[in-house]
């Protein structure tokens, strides 16, 4: 009977093609001369991994780094190289790994892994607390001629010069959701860049917990979507956002967290006076071709001796039952186009 190792490379190739992702991962153990012809055969002929998520996380205080993946099914798998045992983990199977560098076996897994990947990621994660993996990560894209393709890109940052490269990883034509976080609520990260990229004009949704600094209300006017911090706007910068929001029916929820907000009287002189209610002033709007449908833009300021002066500020649709008594409701006009 023939063995396996013994078969033909045409009658291998087509096994390999219909076996599980995870039987060929073993099947690269078995030998050298399997791990060489796997590696080496055309992205075309190998089974897809099927994975929807992928994190790639380093923790450069517990000198880790993490790759999780999760499948359709929700079943969820780990690889965790761990620099102080020199081991890689995966479920639970610990392999020494001698000597090599847990950075180096690391990205060549990921490779891997990236090879056998047939479909567009849902959600890829980044928080890189290490600049040698990143910086190999960013080599090994490019050396194969690989850019990871994911609808969603959530980023965790440890400086702000990290972002621009954790997006180079990633292709903009796919992205429609982006994350930006940090690890410090309070980092400032200059925008000036960031909004220049393809990345930043093809997304439809961002989320930022950063203070983005230099932000113009331009940059953010083609997302559906959007939750982030900034400085502050201008009542000029309100009205623009104002004017998106009632001319384009596909927007649905905008806030943005200001430090501060200094000119409410001007804002008033553009709009009227607002509904108040305790801290809260608000403004309601018909939409463009709707009868039933009311824009809401809330600013609600906060200010407490023991915590940071913030201004929220709200932009969504209500219907127009939902409009209180007592407030006044503004018709669109021609100039708001």
């Amino acid at each position: 009977m023939t063995s396996i190792i013994e078969m033909p490379d045409r009658l291998l190739e087509k096994f390999i093609r219909f076996s599980d992702f995870k039987a060929v991962l073993s099947l690269r153990q078995v030998c050298r001369d399997f791990r060489n012809f796997i590696d080496d055969l055309e992205d075309s002929k190998l089974p897809d991994s099927e994975f929807e998520q992928i994190e790639i996380i380093s923790e450069n205080k517990e000198k880790n780094i993490v790759l999780q993946f999760m499948d359709p099914k929700f079943i969820f798998y780990r690889m965790e190289y761990s620099a102080s045992e020199n081991c890689r983990k995966f479920q639970e199977k610990k392999t020494i790994l001698e000597n090599s560098n847990i950075v180096d076996v690391a990205i060549r897994d990921l490779e891997l892994i990236l090879k056998f990947q047939k479909y567009n990621f849902e959600v890829l994660t980044l928080s890189l607390d290490d600049c040698q993996l990143q910086n190999k990560l960013s080599n090994m894209l490019s050396a194969s001629g690989q850019i990871i393709k994911t609808r969603q890109l959530s980023i965790k940052v440890f400086h702000h010069s990290q972002v621009l490269s954790m997006l180079g990883c990633t292709d903009p034509q796919t992205l429609e959701v982006l994350e930006l976080h940090s690890v410090d609520n309070n980092l400032g990260i200059d925008i000036d860049e960031i909004v220049k990229t393809e990345h930043w004009k093809k997304a439809i949704e961002v989320v930022c917990d950063m203070h983005l600094l230099n932000l113009r209300a331009e940059d953010v006017c083609h997302f559906s979507s959007i939750s982030l911090k900034t400085d502050s706007f201008t009542a000029r910068d309100l009205d623009t956002l104002k004017k998106t929001f009632l001319n384009f029916s596909k927007l649905e929820y905008w806030y943005f967290d200001l430090k501060s907000f200094n000119e409410t009287n001007e804002l008033s002189n553009l709009w009227g006076l607002p509904f108040i209610s305790g801290l809260s002033r608000t403004w309601y709007f018909r939409i463009k071709d709707s009868e039933k449908k009311i824009l809401l833009i809330q600013i609600l300021s906060h200010r407490h001796p023991m915590l940071q002066e913030y201004c929220a500020t709200y932009f969504y649709i209500i219907e127009v039952e939902d409009v209180p008594e007592g407030a006044f409701v503004h018709d669109y006009k021609k100039k708001d186009e």
